[in-house]
């Protein structure tokens, strides 16, 4: 697993663009039994990128950070997507889940932090969890501060898995929202939809969440 995240001096990028963030961690399950799908996934990121960067005021707003696991590793720190290089990721090991999502939650407390340190405001931070397996290490040990994030309004979370993920982990993690069932590899098709989302959801009233679009497209509801 990477190290947490330190406190580091406050970049550029929060002297020249004062604009509300909505930050987002993209944590993706690069296991082994990924590898037939990185190329898809690698394209739906650059795809991700591509679509937000038509939106001017989206493109100053979204933060992006990837957090790979499969090891735990942090693929690239937060950054507005007018900046951002989607990482090519490659996939290896298996899937902690339950380090990941420990992981991911320190990374957005700490870009909490450096927001309120530059006072620049910010949506609630989403993170967007996309696996298609089951977790191989204790997941559970992550529930309880998930879940006080969740709570407190703290984070958004969002669960996507495919075929062979374990629904029932999903749900127990991203509960009150269900998972959602990815259908097909359809991996470009539900970035490009969760670019959709992010625009109007950077334009929203704080505290509030648009109505999103359907997902018809890429996956179905997980009863």
């Amino acid at each position: 697993m990477s190290n947490g995240p330190e406190l580091e001096p406050l970049g550029d990028d929060m002297f020249l663009n004062t604009e509300r963030r909505c930050p987002v961690v993209l944590l993706l399950d690069t296991s082994s039994s990924m590898s037939p799908f990185m190329s898809v996934v690698n394209q739906g990121l650059t795809e991700l990128r591509d679509d937000l960067r038509r939106d001017a005021l989206a493109s100053q707003r979204v933060e992006l950070c990837v957090v790979t696991f499969g090891p735990v590793e942090l693929a690239q720190d937060f950054v507005t997507v007018d900046q951002w290089v989607p990482p090519k990721l490659v996939a290896s090991g298996n899937t902690p889940l339950g380090e990941a999502l420990m992981f991911a939650i320190e990374q957005i407390k700490a870009r909490k932090s450096a927001y309120q340190e530059a006072g620049i405001p910010y949506y609630r931070p989403w993170i967007w969890l996309v696996t298609d397996g089951a977790p191989t290490d204790l997941w559970r040990r992550a529930l309880p501060q998930v879940h006080a994030e969740t709570d407190r309004g703290g984070i958004e979370v969002f669960t996507i898995g495919t075929d062979n993920a374990n629904f029932e982990v999903l749900a127990e993690v991203g509960r009150p929202r269900g998972p959602v069932r990815l259908r097909h590899a359809h991996y470009r098709e539900m970035f490009v939809w969760l670019s959709r989302s992010l625009k109007p959801v950077s334009r929203s009233e704080p505290g509030t969440l648009p109505n999103l679009p359907a997902i018809e497209e890429w996956g179905d509801p997980v009863p």
